[in-house]
């Protein structure tokens, strides 16, 4: 990125650990600039923050502390004019309710439920704030290997050593996708990625669609176009085969969900590039999946910018390591994103259209009305979304978040 980031963090954990390994994971996209206010609420340095102009505010307050001091509410400080990403607490329990810690409304683990509840409720209703599982990340990693009692007796380190990369990059990845940095298409290999089996060895019955992992990869794959995602095939077949085994199998889903397909025995890279410039997005908005690491390692050689997993051998653990892979961030899903599939659909059957009439034609059929109206609650999301996501007619490259709009 031109210009570095700039973020403002605030926390109830000592923060030496996270500012180091924020600033490490940033470096590779050109850095941040960080300022950490420790123990201290947004609301106390008000004019500090001004004079930094942060691009976002990280605000961390660990569920360690909830039970010496009752954490800030969050609800004032939305109202100061910034971009907000906020971590979830951690689940935690003391030991003193037994089984009734979750119904009991003073418990800890009750009020640490409590306040991710109306986090939640806070994002939905503030389009500033954004929000990073932090919860998620210790379900995934275990409590031991996230908290260590002496460290936070002895330092007031919430999280471990080894807990703090995992942190770090998801608040980066979050940062970076309220900036624009947004992968919009899922390009999948078929044999022995989409299926187990090989097509082109005797046809559909060589194919094993409930292979183990299989059948979850496509799920996810399915739940991604659900979401917005565009999806893509690469895959080195004979289309004719390929189309026999999506209507001898049921798939979950059929070639017409996938808005580009390349089937043939060109290099990956190359189907690739064909693909971003049919679905007019940048390579560097492409997630490519393949189980070979020679076509892995093609690709990356070839088009760097593209993101390409290093997939587990076991398709069994290929959706633990996806989910830990956070491949396609966003910072918000619009009622649009979930329609971008149709979306596209609509614009390729209007291009066959605009074939067999005149310049003049073709507007006419549109039937298009445009309509012209200030910025609105309805609308700023929608418009913050599109500075940061188009660039056709964005000829500054100037990104602007909700905050930046109100």
């Amino acid at each position: 990125m031109t210009n570095a980031p700039r973020i403002a963090l605030f926390t109830d954990s000592a923060p030496q650990l996270l500012e180091r390994e924020l600033t490490a994971q940033a470096q590779a996209k050109g850095g941040i600039v960080l300022r950490t206010y420790a123990f201290t609420s947004p609301l106390a340095v008000q004019d500090e923050l001004r004079d930094f102009a942060p691009d976002v505010v990280i605000v961390w307050q660990c569920a360690e502390a909830i039970s010496e001091v009752a954490p800030e509410p969050l609800d004032a400080v939305l109202t100061l004019p910034y971009t907000f990403i906020a971590c979830t607490m951690v689940a935690r329990d003391d030991g003193t309710c037994g089984s009734a810690a979750l119904t009991w409304g003073r418990s800890l683990s009750r009020r640490i439920l409590k306040w991710n509840a109306h986090l939640v409720e806070l994002a939905e209703t503030h389009p500033n704030l954004h929000l990073v599982d932090l919860a998620a990340i210790q379900a995934r990693l275990g409590r031991t290997s996230t908290f260590d009692a002496r460290l936070w007796e002895m330092a007031s380190l919430a999280l471990t050593p080894a807990a703090v990369p995992t942190l770090a990059k998801a608040l980066l990845q979050t940062l970076y996708a309220l900036k624009g940095d947004i992968r919009k298409v899922l390009v999948t290999d078929l044999d022995n990625t989409f299926w187990g089996g090989i097509t082109g060895e005797s046809g559909a019955d060589a194919v094993n669609p409930d292979a183990p992992g299989h059948r979850a990869y496509r799920a996810w794959v399915k739940a991604l176009s659900q979401r917005g995602i565009l999806l893509a095939i690469a895959s080195h077949n004979d289309r004719p085969a390929v189309e026999a085994l999506f209507q001898q199998h049921a798939l979950g889903l059929t070639l017409a969900d996938f808005q580009a397909t390349e089937i043939n025995w060109d290099p990956k890279a190359q189907m690739l590039t064909r693909i971003a410039q049919k679905l007019n997005v940048s390579t560097q908005s492409l997630v490519f999946i393949d189980d070979r690491k020679e076509q892995r390692d093609q690709v990356r050689a070839a088009l760097p910018e593209v993101a390409v997993p290093e997939m587990p051998a076991d398709p069994a653990q290929w959706l633990e390591f996806l989910a830990t892979e956070n491949l396609f961030e966003t910072p918000r899903i619009t009622a649009d994103d979930c329609q971008r599939a149709q979306t596209f659909q609509a614009a390729v059957a209007r291009d066959a259209i605009a074939q067999t009439l005149s310049r003049e034609e073709y507007i006419a059929s549109l039937e298009q009305e445009l309509i012209a109206e200030p910025l609105n609650p309805a609308n700023i999301e929608r418009a913050a979304q599109l500075t940061q996501r188009c660039n056709r007619f964005n000829m500054r490259g100037t990104r602007y978040s909700v905050a930046d709009l109100q």
